[in-house]
């Protein structure tokens, strides 16, 4: 595996540990109670212990994410329903299904997982390397995904965002556009972004007046990377960046910056933690990303129930409580039409919101983010 590949996973790896430290917190809380001692280990980051016991029964399904609450979300909405509808047994492992342990499972013959849930970069990798199953698309509905969220060895199963926010309180004016937010003289106030690259030059190509559909084109050589990349550095002493999903909450808590681009399932927690009127979020410029499913070859269960699974997993019913419980948009887009008022506003993948957003294209981050990420952080933090 190449360094860029990698690089491609950690993209994944890094969200799916942040919605467990979502999870986290809401268990901290006490709003959901443990389900399952497996979801108990899998919000400990213990990994299970190889051997026959391990091994899933072939009227069980392991189902497997990064842990903490977000494991109990998958266990209820997701797991029990299926169990309701079929018998078949089902078991949530929050363990956290990286490239890297699945691709050992499969060449070790060792295979204790059915489904995973990981991300189109990961999905697209395992499948060149052949530990990742085709997806059956006789069973699984491509007519049930957003276009372009189906792949060979992945199926879009959710969808978050890179997200403009900001609290209106310290603000004379709301920003609507990344420009904006470039905009110190009329928008004061410190901005965070996040430390690594990742999601954050489109933001800046579209502050230069790149259309939503046009930013990888604007990104499509070394001269737009390093404009953008020198866009940021215009800003920079204004500029608090944020490590994590869970600072980049704690910097609008503690009213320590005005304005942010952060993940939107973190915006889905500010808007009730925050007081009324003072937090509001836009898709206005967002860069869209999907989950991805992914079977690994020669789950225990059977290909053939891991698909009816990830079938099951895409009515929009099911999926609104997944965007209810986690900020997660339905990948469904006949769920767009069921969301209830409350939560249209913060429902990435809606109609309204698809159409003023860039989707996070893997294949360029897989080409440049290696030395775009150097000339970033360059800018941004040195």
């Amino acid at each position: 595996m190449t360094e860029k590949k990698f690089d491609n996973i950690s993209e994944d790896t890094a969200f799916k540990r942040d919605l467990g430290e979502i999870a986290m917190a809401k268990f901290r809380d006490g709003k959901i109670d443990r389900r399952s001692v497996l979801g108990l280990l899998g919000a400990l980051g213990v990994i299970p212990i190889m051997g026959n016991d391990a091994f899933a029964a072939p009227s069980e399904l392991v189902l497997v994410n990064w842990g903490g609450k977000a494991a109990e979300y998958l266990q209820e909405i997701m797991g029990d329903t299926y169990t309701e509808k079929t018998g078949i047994k089902t078991v949530v492992d929050g363990s956290g299904p990286s490239a890297g342990k699945i691709r050992a499972m499969v060449e070790s013959g060792a295979v204790v997982w059915d489904v995973c849930d990981s991300g189109p970069g990961s999905a697209i990798i395992m499948g060149k390397q052949g530990v990742a199953q085709p997806i059956d698309y006789s069973i699984v509905d491509k007519s049930k995904v957003i276009d372009g969220f189906t792949w060979e060895h992945g199926v879009a199963n959710y969808t978050y965002s890179y997200s403009l926010c900001c609290n209106p309180t310290m603000l004379d004016a709301v920003p609507e556009t990344w420009a904006d937010v470039w905009n110190v003289k009329d928008f004061p106030g410190k901005r965070t972004f996040r430390k690594s690259v990742r999601g954050m030059l489109e933001t800046a190509a579209m502050a230069m007046g790149a259309a939503p559909a046009d930013v990888y084109e604007f990104l499509g050589d070394k001269a737009g990377i390093k404009a953008a990349v020198e866009k940021f550095r215009e800003i920079r002493e204004h500029v608090i960046v944020w490590p994590s999903g869970s600072m980049s909450q704690q910097l609008f808590l503690q009213k320590e910056v005005s304005i942010g681009c952060i993940w939107s399932t973190r915006a889905h927690l500010l808007k009730d933690e925050m007081p009324e009127g003072s937090f509001t979020s836009s898709f206005n410029g967002g860069v869209l990303s999907p989950g991805a499913w992914v079977v690994p070859v020669n789950n225990p269960a059977g290909a053939d129930e891991a698909m009816k699974f990830l079938a099951h997993t895409q009515d929009p019913d099911l999926q609104i409580k997944w965007l209810d419980a986690m900020g997660v948009g339905p990948a469904n887009p006949a769920a767009a039409d069921k969301v209830p008022e409350s939560l249209k506003k913060w429902n990435p993948s809606s109609p309204e919101n698809l159409a003023t957003q860039t989707v996070y294209n893997d294949a360029w981050y897989a080409e440049n983010q290696v030395w775009a990420e150097e000339l970033y952080v360059d800018a941004l933090i040195n």
